[in-house]
Formats: C-alpha cells, sequence, structure tokens
C-alpha cells in the first residue's frame, strides 16, 4: 500500500494517507482538520540514504543546534544556576570571567 500526501485546499493542511489500491479509483481522503474533501495529491519525494549523505545531515543539523537562540540562552541558564549551587552551597565565588583584550 502506498502513502500518499495531501494538501487540503480549504485550509492549507498537509497530511498523509496510506492507499489501498484496487480497480476502481478510491476517492479522495477528507482533510482531518476541516474535514474538506477538496484536497490535492501531493508528488512526494523518494529518500536516499548513504553514509555521507547521512553524515552531511548530521553536520548541518549541529551546526544548526549551535546557531540556535534557545540553546544559547539553555547554556547561560545552567552557568548562573552552577554558580549559584557554587555560592549557596559551598561558599565558593566563581571566578570572574576573564576580559577579553582587544
Amino acid at each position: 500500500m502506498p502513502l500518499y500526501e495531501y494538501d487540503c485546499r480549504g485550509c492549507g493542511h498537509r497530511f498523509e494517507r496510506l492507499v489501498r489500491h484496487t480497480t476502481e479509483p478510491a476517492p479522495p481522503p477528507a482533510c482531518p482538520l476541516c474535514e474538506s474533501a477538496d484536497v490535492e495529491r501531493l508528488l512526494s519525494m523518494f529518500a536516499v540514504s548513504s553514509e555521507s549523505i547521512r553524515d552531511a545531515s548530521i553536520q548541518r543539523a549541529r551546526r544548526t543546534l549551535a546557531k540556535s537562540p534557545n540553546r544559547i540562552d539553555r547554556l547561560h541558564a545552567e552557568a548562573v544556576e552552577t554558580q549559584e549551587h557554587l555560592r549557596d552551597d559551598y561558599g565558593i565565588t566563581p571566578p570572574e570571567k576573564p576580559k577579553t583584550i582587544v
């Protein structure tokens, strides 16, 4: 059974549906969000996987993650929490951040 992608013309929702092949064509499925029957079947792309493609995808994801503002904010919050933990529980004052020389 092939997996087809559909795009609803009414609400713009994109969804997938498993379609069983029979001798007569099946009516298009209804949109799961707005239940409209006005859907368009999209051309689906096939996936190719190799070691080089997989490595390139991993590197691209790592670069995207490194630039993510959420990650930077989370790392900053963790550093502040660690400093507070050292100060409150152990009485250790972490060294000041070194100043950069321009």
